[in-house]
This record gives C-alpha cells, sequence and structure tokens, in this order.
C-alpha cells in the first residue's frame, strides 16, 4: 500500500499539518525555497554558539552568499554575505513596529552590522569609504543613490525602536522580544563563526525576522492620536546589546513572507556591490 493511501483518510494527518502549521516549520520551509529559487544557497535549521549560555542554540535558516573579490582571493580570507532568519508563524495576530527609532549615519547604517570581532576595524573603514562613493555603483542602480548600491543595509526614513507580536486577546506573550534578541544572538554567533586566525572567514551577518502575518508601524500623530499603517516589511534599530557585540544597535529587519522574493533581490545585489567595494577598496595601488 502506497503511503498516499495509507495517509488518506487518517485523522493524524490534519492533526499533524495543524500542529505544524502552529510551529512554524512550513514558513521556514517556504522561505529556503524562496531563497534557492533566487539562487541563494540556505542552511535550515543552522546552529551558532551562544556565549552567554554557554551552549549551541538553533537559528531557523542561514544563507552564505560568497564575496567574490580580487582582495579575498589575493589574501586567502573568504568573505561571505549571510542573512540570519527566524522565522515566526502567527496568521492572525499582526506584528507592531513601534516608530522612532535612531536616525543613523550612512556610514553606521554600515558599520553597525554583525561582522567577525578581529575584522570590525577594516570594516569600519571600508564603511567610510563607503560614504566617499567609492564603491563603483551597478548598472540597475541609480548612481547618485549610495542606499541603492547596498539595499539590504538601507534603513527607513522612520525606523523603529521595538516591535511587539500582538494576540489580540489576553495573552501577554513576548514572542518578538525573544525572536528580536534570538536573531540578533544568531547573528553574531554567526559572524564570529570562525575566531581562529588559521580557519578565518569574514561573515557579514544580517539578522532578519519573517513572519506570515500582517505588520504595521504604529506612531503618534501631531494631536497626540496613535496611527497605524500596515506595511509589508521595515527595520528595528534595537538597543537591546547582544553579549560580546560592541555596537550601540542591532539593526534588524522584518519582512512579511510575500516579501521574501524582494528581499532576495536586496541580497543578490548588495553582494555584488560588496564585490565590488571590496575590489575598489584594495585598489591597483595595493597590489
Amino acid at each position: 500500500m502506497s503511503l498516499e493511501k495509507e495517509s488518506h483518510g487518517d485523522p493524524l494527518v490534519s492533526k499533524l499539518k495543524s500542529w505544524l502549521s502552529e510551529q512554524g516549520y512550513p514558513l521556514e520551509m517556504r522561505a529556503a525555497h524562496v531563497f534557492r529559487k533566487h539562487g541563494i544557497s540556505a542552511v535550515q535549521s543552522d546552529f551558532y554558539f551562544d556565549p552567554e549560555s554557554g551552549t549551541h542554540r538553533e537559528i531557523d535558516l542561514v544563507a552564505r552568499i560568497p564575496l567574490q573579490s580580487e582582495l579575498t582571493s589575493r589574501e586567502g580570507v573568504p568573505a561571505y554575505l549571510c542573512p540570519v532568519l527566524e522565522c515566526k508563524s502567527s496568521p492572525g495576530k499582526p506584528w507592531v513596529l513601534f516608530l522612532g527609532g535612531s536616525q543613523l549615519h550612512p556610514v553606521a547604517r554600515i558599520t553597525q552590522r554583525f561582522v567577525l570581532s578581529e575584522a570590525r576595524k577594516h570594516w569600519s573603514a571600508f564603511a567610510s569609504k563607503c560614504r566617499d562613493g567609492f564603491v563603483p555603483p551597478l548598472p540597475e542602480c541609480d548612481p547618485l543613490s549610495g542606499s541603492a548600491r547596498m539595499p539590504l543595509f538601507d534603513i527607513e526614513r522612520e525606523p523603529a525602536y521595538s516591535a511587539v507580536r500582538s494576540s489580540l486577546g489576553k495573552s501577554r506573550e513576548d514572542v518578538a522580544y525573544s525572536a528580536m534578541m534570538g536573531v540578533s544572538k544568531a547573528a553574531h554567533g554567526v559572524a564570529n563563526r570562525y575566531p581562529n586566525p588559521q580557519n578565518m572567514a569574514l561573515h557579514i551577518a544580517v539578522p532578519v525576522i519573517v513572519v506570515d502575518s500582517p505588520i504595521f508601524t504604529c506612531k503618534l500623530s501631531g494631536d497626540g492620536e496613535v496611527q497605524l499603517e500596515r506595511v509589508e516589511q521595515g527595520t528595528i534599530v534595537w538597543k537591546n546589546q547582544v553579549s560580546g557585540y560592541f555596537s550601540p544597535h542591532s539593526i534588524i529587519k522584518i519582512i512579511n513572507e510575500n516579501s521574501l522574493p524582494h528581499l532576495c533581490a536586496d541580497i543578490n545585489r548588495t553582494a555584488k556591490a560588496l564585490s565590488r567595494g571590496l575590489d575598489a577598496w584594495h585598489g591597483p595601488h595595493d597590489k
């Protein structure tokens, strides 16, 4: 008897499907499918080391896009752009982003990313050069827009300072806080995965929370009234500190599942721009 026939009419099948949807596994699988469809290598159920607990913890999805440049080939230190995804499935329970986060300087939007601790000085120098417009623009980008060259590092005009997942009921579970903390720790762990100089790699990790529920921004109007606006994505400039991470903010993207193709396009464009930027940073005079 085939498995299909065995499962037909089995009451456990519907129960398992319902349970799986509540746990978020299908969302994680769909996100990985979209990434691979756009040519991005992604590992599901990856692990990172959490220095606070001294244990390894699980993260839903980690992508690694190699940054191909003459610099990385010459120095023998590979570099990767690593989106780190935490997938939270809660249909019917909207997420609310509270606007009023810090307006970051264009350089800080790049420097305040999760990178190898030993490489932070060089990463800051690279970001400062990006401000000077030395990164060659991609053909499809606006040459006058620095953020368009590396769209994954872009931040909205009004970023959020925190978020909450509403229950529309009496539940007070702090799902958003645990998701932001978990994905920030994971990004830090991924960025510092190879601290051994004999086995070093530069990982630029970007924490992303993917949800399958509506996202709203929240702010006060001039007369003190609450204003809500439905959006597809947003950025949280979060002041909560991750152990061992010395930047003043964790910059976390939160997107609706429908925006995953757009996110993948931003990832690929940013990886190309970073590769071109690394070459421009260490030009012919350094060879």
